[in-house]
């Protein structure tokens, strides 16, 4: 339901933009079903979202619209949880020892797990030059890792919030991001409209950008950190080039 609202407001494009902007913002990787989630969702992440494309008019009328939705996900948020007639032994021993003060130590706990599903790299001290391919064909991917070798980690990045935690994560590493467009992951658009977001340390090499990522293009053209290499270029050659701008 609240893509079919955006539809009525907005291209396909900017519907893109939209809710990759607010489900970054919301840190989530899917719109969330029902509950808490969704109403937070709605009323603060896409709303925000839809306010920075469309302005203060276009959201509201989609707001009105979804404010049925909206009621319905705070009643489903709200039901009590099923009590279970069969008490759990263990539980009644973890009420016994938080009376008594006494509660259990866990040692070795993982951290929170990321919201993308896509694992967030961790630079150690004495890390590679990273970079991030954004493609949804492994074929290219893993034919640009074995050409660049020993000379960087390479990793495949496919989906938005998964792109924008790594490059943060490792920013003190300079990190270069490939941006296929011929077979993207992250809709070129959405790397346009979020270039402003990415370390000022980063590089990004745009790979087969036509007219229609003018863009990035233009991106390309006004920025000394952003590269191109034609439809055309094989990846072995954007491999080569990767090569090149890590000064290997």
């Amino acid at each position: 339901m609240v893509r079919e609202a955006i539809e009525g407001v907005a291209t396909p494009e900017v519907q893109v933009q939209i809710l990759h902007r607010a489900l970054h913002m919301a840190r989530e990787h899917e719109i969330p079903a029902e509950g808490e989630r969704l109403h937070r969702f709605v009323d603060k992440h896409l709303r925000i979202a839809m306010e920075f494309y469309l302005g203060n008019a276009a959201t509201d009328a989609v707001m009105q619209n979804l404010e049925p939705m909206l009621m319905f996900a705070e009643t489903i948020g709200s039901r009590p949880p099923q009590r279970d007639d069969h008490e759990d032994p263990m539980r009644d021993r973890g009420r016994e020892r938080s009376r008594s003060g006494v509660s259990r130590k866990h040692s070795g706990q993982p951290p929170e797990s990321s919201t993308s599903k896509y694992p967030t790299i961790q630079p150690l001290g004495s890390a590679l030059p990273m970079v991030f391919v954004a493609t949804r064909d492994q074929s290219r991917f893993e034919a640009i890792a074995e050409k660049v070798g020993s000379a960087a980690a390479v990793q495949q990045i496919e989906d938005v919030v998964a792109f924008l935690d790594n490059v943060r994560a490792t920013a003190s590493l300079s990190p270069l991001l490939v941006i296929d467009c011929v077979q993207a992951s992250v809709q070129p658009s959405t790397i346009a409209t979020l270039a402003h977001e990415l370390p000022k340390s980063s590089a990004v090499l745009v790979w087969g950008a036509t007219e229609k990522h003018r863009a990035l293009t233009d991106l390309v053209a006004s920025d000394r950190g952003w590269f191109r290499c034609g439809i055309e270029a094989k990846p072995g050659d954007v491999a080569a080039l990767i090569q090149m701008l890590l000064g290997k």
